[in-house]
């Protein structure tokens, strides 16, 4: 009788432990799969100093919910064209779309992942104000107010390698 009680209390600790961990799994899974809280912060276009009509972008996007995917960015700048550069290993490449990990922070910034924007008119220039349009696939469009400022001096070892 005493081996049938130790039994089944062995076989309860083993459900409540199995009931235990796939109650933790649901929280966890619950925290990472909520929505996401996106917001932009540190935002500046510099003009390219070695190409007329194309600027970079950097900014922080702080993300303090669940996952999202950036899946694209516009502006109204007429004729211009808007890309994601990002960093695959050494390499920089061309993205359509971006990750943004849930509770974090993603930079796009100078020598890493950015935002190119290519074949501004000529009228765009130091102080010109433009607005440019992140588009996240589930928190919508967030757009971002900026000004083109002369580009910093570039290091020599900042190539731009597609």
């Amino acid at each position: 009788e005493q081996a049938a009680s130790l039994k089944t209390l062995y076989m309860m600790s083993r459900y409540w432990l199995l009931a235990t961990i796939v109650f933790m799994a649901a929280v966890l899974t619950a925290c990472q799969s909520g929505p996401p809280q996106i917001s932009i912060d540190g935002a500046k276009a510099e003009l390219s100093p070695a190409i007329v009509g194309e600027a970079m972008v950097t900014m922080n996007i702080r993300n303090r919910g669940g996952s999202d995917v950036l899946t694209g960015v516009k502006t109204d700048i007429p004729g211009a064209k808007v890309l994601f550069h990002v960093m695959q290993g050494e390499r920089m490449v061309s993205a359509e779309t971006v990750r943004v990990p849930a509770k974090s922070d993603l930079k796009f910034e100078m020598g890493g992942s950015h935002i190119m924007i290519e074949d501004m008119p000529r009228t765009m220039k130091d102080g010109s104000p433009f607005k440019l349009v992140l588009v996240f696939q589930k928190s919508g469009e967030k757009m971002v107010p900026l000004s083109l400022q002369k580009a910093a001096a570039m290091p020599m070892d900042m190539e731009h390698h597609m």
